[in-house]
C-alpha cells in the first residue's frame, strides 16, 4: 500500500513540477519589452491653459524636430524627397509587383511599368485642358495601373485624384466636379461617359482594358463627347516624355474626399508631397524594429487604394523594397480570403468594419467546448506571456470559420476613421483577432481632412486586455507617429483636468498635417496614463 501511495505522490509531484517549470523553458521571451508599454509617448513638460500637454512619439521627443522626409542620401547630405523618390527607391531595391487574377498571378516587369509612367505622362501632357494644372481622376480597382497612374502624376507634376471603385455614377460626377478633373482613367465599359461629360468638366478619358478584351476597340465610339484612348495603346505606341527635374511642391499632389466632422459636410482635401512623404517615413519606423517592413515581406492592400491610409502603407512597403501583391477584389465587396488567399501575404491592411465582422463571425463559429478552451489558451498566451499564438497542429485543432491567408501572415494594419463612422475595435476584440489570424495587429487612428496617414497607432506588441464593463468597452489607439504631435483642448465637459485623465478635442500639428498650423479635428478623446490615446465605445 505504501508503494502505491509513493507512486501516486511522485506522479503528482511530477505534474506540479511540469506545470511550474515547463512554461519557463518553453514559453520563451515576450514579443516586445513589457516595460515599453508603460510610457508610449513623449510628454511635454508644460501645457497651455485649457489644453493637455503635447504628446509625441518617443522617436521624436518634445524639443526635437518631427520626422518630415524620406532621408534620401545624396553625397554627404540627405534630402527630404518627394513621392517620386518612393518609386526610385522601389526600383533600386528591386521590389516586385504582382497582380492576382483569380488563381493566376501576373508578375509585372518593373522596367516596363517605369516606361509606362513616361508614356502616360507624355500623352496626358499633350491633352488640352482649361485648367493650367491638370487634375487626373483615377477610377480603378486595386491594380498596377492604379499605382502607376499615381506615380505618373508625381513625376509629371499633375494632381492625382483617386476615386473609390466601385461607386455610383452620381458620386463619381460629384467628385469630378469637386476636384475640377478634366481627365479620367477608368475601366472600359464601366460608366456612361456621355452622362458624366454633361454634368462635369470631363474632356478626356483613358480606358483600361483587360487583356482578354483588347481585340475590341473601346476607343472607337462615334457618339462619345470626349476623347477616348486605351491605356495599352498608350503604353505600346506612346512616346516617352522627359521627366521634369523639378516639380511645384506648393501645389497639391493628391486630392482625397472625406467628411469634415466640424463642418458636417463632404470636403476635398489636398495633400502635398510633404504631407505624404512625412506620413510614409513615419510609418516605416513606427513598428518595433523586428516588425518593420522588410524586403522579404509580401504586402497586400486588402482595402481600396483610394483610401489614403491604404495608399500610405503601400508606399511604405514600396519604400522598403517589399513584394507588392494586388488584387482587384477587396472587402467589403469581396471576402478577405478572396483578396489575400492566393497572395500568401505577410503584411495586409484591412478595412476596420470588415475585420470586426470577420472576428465576430469567427467567434460565433466556436460551437464546441474545446473551441472555447483553445481560444482561452490563446488569449492567455497573448495577455500573460506577451506572445502571439503560432500556427501548429494543436492550434489548428481550433480551426473554426477563419479566412485561410496562409502561414506567412505576421502583421495586420487596420484604422479607425471617425469621418466614415467606423466602429471602434476594443482591446479585447483586437486580441480575439490576433488569436484568429495568428498575427500581430496594429490599430491606427486616421482622419483624412486633418493629416495624411495615421495620427496615432498602437504598438505591434501591445496585447494588454481592456477593462470592459457592462456599459463601456475600452479601446485605445496608441501613441502619435513621429511626424505629428497631438494635444487635447477643452471641449465642454471634457477638460484637461478631468479626474479620469486629460480629455478634450484632438488638436494636431506637424509635417503630415494638411494645414500649416494646428488642426482641430472635432474628435473627443482621452489620454491614458501610459501615453496612449483612448476612445471608448458604449457596449
Amino acid at each position: 500500500m505504501s508503494s502505491d501511495i509513493s507512486y501516486v505522490t511522485y506522479t503528482l509531484l511530477a505534474v506540479v513540477a511540469g506545470l511550474i517549470f515547463v512554461p519557463v523553458f518553453l514559453d520563451g521571451e515576450p514579443d516586445g519589452p513589457p516595460m515599453a508599454l508603460l510610457h508610449q509617448s513623449s510628454v511635454g513638460p508644460t501645457r497651455h491653459k485649457n489644453e493637455s500637454a503635447i504628446h509625441r512619439s518617443r522617436e521624436t521627443p518634445v524639443g526635437f524636430p518631427l520626422r518630415q522626409g524620406l532621408g534620401i542620401q545624396e553625397g554627404y547630405s540627405k534630402r527630404n524627397g518627394d513621392v517620386r523618390d518612393i518609386w526610385r527607391v522601389f526600383m533600386q531595391k528591386v521590389g516586385h509587383l504582382h497582380t492576382i487574377l483569380g488563381n493566376d498571378k501576373v508578375v509585372h516587369s518593373i522596367d516596363t511599368l517605369d516606361a509606362e509612367i513616361d508614356t502616360l505622362g507624355h500623352y496626358i501632357s499633350g491633352l488640352p485642358t482649361n485648367s493650367q494644372r491638370k487634375a487626373i481622376a483615377v477610377y480603378l480597382p486595386n491594380s498596377a495601373e492604379n499605382l502607376i497612374a499615381g506615380f505618373a502624376c508625381a513625376f509629371h507634376d499633375f494632381t492625382f485624384v483617386p476615386i473609390e471603385y466601385p461607386a455610383e455614377p452620381e458620386i463619381i460626377a460629384d467628385k469630378l466636379r469637386a476636384s475640377n478633373a478634366e481627365i479620367l482613367i477608368m475601366p472600359a465599359a464601366s460608366l456612361d461617359i456621355n452622362d458624366l461629360n454633361v454634368s462635369t468638366l470631363l474632356k478626356h478619358v483613358i480606358l483600361v482594358v483587360e487583356e482578354g478584351s483588347r481585340h475590341l476597340d473601346f476607343a472607337a465610339d462615334p457618339d462619345a463627347k470626349v476623347t477616348l484612348k486605351e491605356w495599352h495603346d498608350i503604353a505600346a505606341n506612346g512616346q516617352k516624355a522627359t521627366r521634369p527635374e523639378k516639380i511645384d511642391e506648393s501645389q497639391p499632389h493628391m486630392i482625397v474626399f472625406s467628411k469634415d466632422l466640424k463642418l458636417q459636410k463632404a470636403v476635398t482635401v489636398p495633400y502635398s508631397h510633404v504631407n505624404i512623404v512625412a506620413a510614409v517615413s513615419a510609418q516605416a519606423t513606427a513598428p518595433a524594429p523586428k516588425d518593420q517592413f522588410k524586403p522579404t515581406d509580401i504586402f497586400t492592400p486588402a482595402s481600396t487604394l483610394a483610401d489614403q491610409f491604404t495608399r500610405i502603407l503601400t508606399y511604405t512597403a514600396m519604400l522598403s523594397g517589399c513584394t507588392i501583391t494586388i488584387n482587384a477584389v477587396t472587402p467589403p465587396s469581396g471576402s478577405l480570403q478572396s483578396s489575400c488567399g492566393n497572395a500568401l501575404p505577410s503584411i495586409i491592411v484591412v478595412p476596420a468594419d470588415s475585420l470586426s465582422e470577420i472576428g465576430r463571425l469567427s467567434k460565433a463559429a466556436q460551437v464546441e467546448i474545446f473551441h472555447e478552451w483553445m481560444h482561452i489558451y490563446q488569449l492567455r498566451k497573448l495577455t500573460r506571456y506577451g506572445q502571439v499564438p503560432q500556427h501548429s497542429g494543436f492550434a489548428r485543432f481550433n480551426d473554426y470559420d477563419r479566412p485561410n491567408l496562409g502561414k506567412k501572415l505576421r502583421l495586420i494594419y487596420v484604422a479607425e476613421n471617425p469621418a466614415e463612422g467606423t466602429k471602434p475595435i476594443t482591446c479585447n476584440m483586437l486580441n480575439d483577432i490576433r488569436a484568429i489570424f495568428f498575427s500581430k495587429v496594429v490599430y491606427a487612428l486616421t482622419y483624412p481632412p486633418a493629416a495624411a496617414g495615421a495620427i496615432t497607432q498602437t504598438t505591434s506588441f501591445d496585447y494588454r486586455p481592456g477593462e470592459d464593463t457592462a456599459t463601456f468597452k475600452e479601446s485605445h489607439l496608441g501613441a502619435p507617429l513621429s511626424c505629428i504631435e497631438v494635444k487635447l483642448r477643452d471641449a465642454g465637459e471634457y477638460t484637461a483636468e478631468h479626474e479620469d485623465g486629460p480629455m478634450g478635442e484632438i488638436v494636431i500639428a506637424g509635417p503630415s498635417v494638411t494645414s500649416s498650423g494646428e488642426y482641430a479635428t472635432g474628435i473627443i478623446a482621452r489620454w491614458r496614463s501610459d501615453g496612449c490615446l483612448s476612445m471608448g465605445s458604449k457596449a
